[in-house]
């Protein structure tokens, strides 16, 4: 028997896919904030499987610390399940070849065939197949678009989840653009108008779909991570003693890449210079906060760099690397102002009413500050990132930080009407979706 059998009267069940581990906390303030939505329309005893790539062991871990007992975690593969290893020789060569567009079959990002999906779900206990699900919601905010290569992967679950008679809703997303890749496009736009639903979270990839002719399932909504309701933690989870009126940063090793063509020890200096300028500039103490420490992709290792290098000219500590996704949105909070590369960091910020400043390395961030603030005046570039101009912007938060700060406050309202409208939406896939499997009981018993 299924752990969890179909029910005419059961509570819905929601397949969270397209997600990385918690050690991202951007990929479990998604989760937190979805499971919120979910449980404002349809009630407490919503259960989810959120299916997450990354390792193995760090997704196992995952499912024996989770706090939610309604949530159950299942082990997705990265392109292993094609015989090809993360960071082997291999992969870099199919990074390359993503890269410069010779390679559409593939993208270096997870690809899986029905039979892979089915066995690891198998691993997640549930004796069952994707098709318990009464809706699939696609929730990594970023993967349909070219961030990280070709999300085929992506559209190989969709696929197969439609197969096994699942409702499929893009959630939250940040979409395209596609234009380096024209015949994708194409195939992409014909992929996204057959989903159930297509919610955004910023204007510019609702335009963006719209000139496109995706707009029958088109819908706008505010990134799950705005309805994650913050938690304090212990104090000795905390690595450091947090000063009062201080100024969060987040600078990430991604960054790197963009502002100094990857160069790690020079981007370390780089964000040492930008602590010691907002230091001098404001006279605060600054708190570094990680918000991914993933294996290959860690905030906190770059962070105590930078405190080591820019604590001799500025009082600085360091938050530690122990903090779920809510413990760390309970702390931006407790800043006076932030600001953050990570796109999920500067939403933790907002949606707490703290001013913000974005700095930019995609269009989503961009999409988000001219949405929420009709303007790019808190929103920098990252080719215009400098110590001065981040000092300079930082100072303008301070300077305005009250008006900012009613702004908020006036629109996160806004936010979570928008998150309700997409749950209430939710209700007519999942009541087709049971409908349609109490028909196929009827004829299973019927023969």
């Amino acid at each position: 028997m299924n752990a969890w059998p179909f029910s005419p009267m059961a509570s819905p069940h929601f397949l969270l896919v397209g997600n990385g581990p918690y050690a991202n906390r951007g990929c479990e303030a998604i989760v937190r904030g979805t499971m919120a939505i979910l449980r404002r329309e349809f009630g407490e005893d919503v259960r989810v499987t959120v299916a997450s790539f990354g390792p193995p062991d760090e997704i196992a871990r995952q499912a024996v610390t989770e706090t939610d007992a309604h949530i159950r975690h299942v082990w997705l593969p990265y392109s292993t399940v094609r015989g090809v290893a993360p960071f082997s020789m291999a992969w870099f060569r199919r990074q390359f070849w993503r890269v410069h567009g010779k390679l559409l079959r593939s993208s270096g990002r997870p690809t899986l065939s029905p039979n892979d999906i089915e066995r690891v779900i198998d691993l997640g206990n549930l004796n069952g197949s994707a098709s318990d699900a009464d809706c699939a919601l696609q929730i990594g905010g970023d993967n349909y678009s070219l961030d990280y290569g070709l999300p085929i992967g992506f559209m190989r679950i969709d696929r197969y989840l439609w197969s096994a008679g699942v409702p499929v809703v893009l959630w939250g997303a940040s979409v395209g653009p596609f234009g380096a890749h024209p015949q994708f496009a194409i195939e992409m736009f014909t992929h996204l108008r057959a989903m159930s639903r297509v919610f955004v979270r910023e204007s510019q990839s609702y335009d963006y779909l719209h000139r496109h002719e995706v707009t029958q399932n088109l819908r706008t909504m505010a990134d799950p991570a705005f309805m994650m309701d913050p938690v304090e933690p212990k104090p000795e989870k905390l690595g450091c003693i947090l000063p009062k009126e201080a100024i969060g940063l987040n600078f990430s090793p991604l960054m790197a890449r963009l502002v100094t063509n990857g160069d790690i020890a020079l981007w370390t200096t780089y964000c040492a210079d930008i602590v010691r300028a907002v230091g001098s500039d404001t006279g605060c103490p600054i708190v570094l906060i990680p918000h991914v420490t993933c294996r290959h992709d860690n905030d906190h290792a770059l962070l105590l760099e930078v405190a080591a290098k820019a604590s001799n000219r500025a009082h600085v500590v360091c938050v530690s690397d122990q903090l779920s996704a809510p413990e760390t949105k309970w702390v931006i909070s407790r800043c006076s102002v932030f600001a953050g590369g990570r796109t999920h960091a500067t939403i933790a910020a907002i949606s707490s009413g703290v001013p913000t400043l974005s700095m930019a390395y995609s269009v989503k961030a961009v999409g988000l500050n001219q949405d929420i603030f009709g303007t790019q005046e808190y929103c920098i570039p990252s080719h215009e990132i400098s110590p001065t101009r981040v000092a300079r912007g930082i100072a303008n938060l301070l300077q305005n930080a009250e008006r900012v700060r009613d702004y908020l406050f006036q629109e996160l309202p806004k936010m979570k009407i928008a998150a309700s409208q997409a749950a209430q939406s939710l209700h007519d896939l999942v009541g087709e979706a049971r409908a349609t499997r109490i028909c196929e009981c009827k004829v299973c018993r019927s023969q």
